[in-house]
């Protein structure tokens, strides 16, 4: 049996990789919640100027802009917002973990090293879909920015 002492380095590995699963979680809910400040502000800007910029005389060409830039910034904003329990790993199954220990339970340092190894694959593959969402955040992001910007240019009298 290996001493507690001796899985240092081990242990060290496992926990770097249990914190950094746990601030990509945490970054995943502060992505989210950010999205719905994005739905938000892009439907104030829609009530808010929508009503004036529609309402006269529409100038269709920058109408069609702002309500493509509405949409497009809550598409991507839904797509982040709705869940992926099956996307994302974050933590592991307590049977699963020790059927899949058992075999080396007398080794902790191996414990160690598996657990961080199997964290890291975790981590990776949660990577991959975070990216995803980023880019639909830009994008999201993207739209609000556009739909801001033409509302205001449609109330404007300086239009350009």
């Amino acid at each position: 049996m290996v001493a507690t002492g001796e899985a240092l380095y081990e242990r060290l590995a496992y926990e770097a990789a249990q914190r950094a699963l746990d601030k990509q979680e945490r970054l995943l809910d502060e992505l989210r919640s950010r999205t719905g400040l994005l739905v938000a502000a892009a439907s104030l800007a829609a009530s808010f100027l929508g009503r004036e910029a529609f309402g006269g005389d529409p100038r269709r060409g920058l109408a069609l802009l702002a309500l493509v830039a509405f949409l497009l910034t809550v598409g991507a904003s839904v797509y982040i917002l709705l869940p992926k329990t099956d996307r994302f790993i974050f933590a592991m199954v307590g049977a699963g973990l020790y059927e899949g220990l058992y075999s080396v339970k007398d080794d902790l340092a191996e414990v160690y090293r598996r657990l961080a190894y199997e964290l890291d694959r975790f981590w990776d593959a949660n990577d991959v879909e975070m990216q995803k969402l980023f880019t639909a955040f830009r994008l999201a992001a993207i739209g609000l920015s556009a739909e801001v910007v033409v509302l205001i240019a449609m109330v404007s009298d300086n239009l350009l």
